[in-house]
């Protein structure tokens, strides 16, 4: 087809993306697969960024299947991890209403400190957080109770629910409503099963997205948005995540995306000095003591604490090692 009498722009929105070809829901009624015009995509305000499902973009079309993406719009928000193997920061979806955290009672177990991490960027991401619990029909004891009971009084929604025996699955729709959300969850906690449920079919769309784009090893964290065909809501599913890095919040202000930590920040002897830790008259260490903040959501404060300082000690000494060889050479270079 000759690509002059198709230049007529149209937009679109990014299904998935995956070493540089992207699935994009055009305007048109078509969903293409497009590549991208030359290097870099231009933003009007950020620069370069990888696309991620949910972008908005314009698109030139070549055909009803293909297309070129021109541009990409900028995003009112967007929801991503640290990527430990590649050093850099991965978008997992943008232009997000709700981030959806998916835990499980048993098979897997219940890792509150996981929710933990995903409710820290969310917060960090400005997004309204809900956990829903799943696999209730295989028991929920005491201590799972007591930690989405501590959730619910921080103003995060809660969904208790079983795919087995469809509990909770008509209230997160309503939840859905209207919105662009994304799931998040480690391997095994039934989030696929409930996408599943919510829409029929997804997990098949999702295999094949997953087949066609999955073209290089290491490079591939395939995200995908899903549509509702007779409701208006979006989903975006992401892989199975083992553990979510936190590296793009500084040590002393990881206390503000606590929401229970918050009404004591400042208050301390050190004021914002305070690591919260081991100094005296510290307010946030008194309201753990004194049950106002779950001694379980402290503890996961104090491990994230210690991990941001840890990878910013050593971007600090390989930085220094980097500065004294640069020294070393000029030295050499000039005698």
């Amino acid at each position: 087809m000759n690509r002059n009498s198709n230049e007529s722009m149209v937009l679109g929105v990014v299904i998935s993306f995956s070493n540089r070809y992207a699935k994009v829901r055009c305007d048109d009624g078509n969903i293409r697969t497009c590549t991208i015009k030359g290097k870099r995509i231009d933003s009007s305000s950020r620069g370069y960024k990888n696309l991620a499902a949910g972008d908005h973009v314009s698109v030139i079309p070549l055909s009803k299947q293909n297309g070129v993406i021109e541009s990409i719009f900028d995003r009112k928000s967007e929801f991503g991890r640290y990527n430990e193997k590649g050093e850099a920061r991965q978008v997992f979806a943008a232009n997000l209403d709700l981030v959806v955290c998916i835990a499980s009672t048993r098979a897997p177990p219940f890792r509150p400190r996981f929710i933990d991490r995903v409710g820290v960027m969310a917060e960090y991401c400005g997004l309204p957080f809900l956990i829903v619990c799943n696999k209730i029909d295989l028991g929920l004891d005491i201590s799972i109770e007591s930690r989405l009971a501590a959730f619910q009084e921080l103003g995060y929604g809660v969904i208790k629910s079983s795919v087995r025996d469809s509990i909770g699955i008509d209230e997160l729709r309503k939840v859905l409503l209207g919105k662009t959300s994304i799931f998040i969850g480690q391997s095994g906690t039934g989030k696929s099963s409930i996408i599943n449920c919510l829409i029929p079919g997804a997990d098949q769309r999702i295999a094949e997205i997953s087949e066609k784009y999955d073209r290089g090893k290491h490079t591939t964290t395939l995200s995908t948005m899903l549509s509702s065909p007779n409701e208006d809501f979006n989903i975006i599913d992401t892989p199975g995540i083992r553990r979510l890095a936190i590296r793009n919040i500084e040590p002393n202000n990881l206390a503000y995306y606590f929401p229970d930590m918050v009404p004591f920040l400042g208050l301390c002897e050190f004021g914002a000095s305070c690591t919260h830790r081991y100094e005296l008259h510290c307010f946030v260490k008194q309201a753990v003591q004194e049950g106002l903040i779950h001694n379980d959501r402290y503890e996961s404060y104090l491990r994230m604490r210690a991990e941001l300082e840890e990878t910013r000690n050593a971007k600090t000494k390989e930085a220094r090692r980097l500065q004294r060889s640069a020294t070393d050479q000029f030295e050499e270079e000039e005698w």
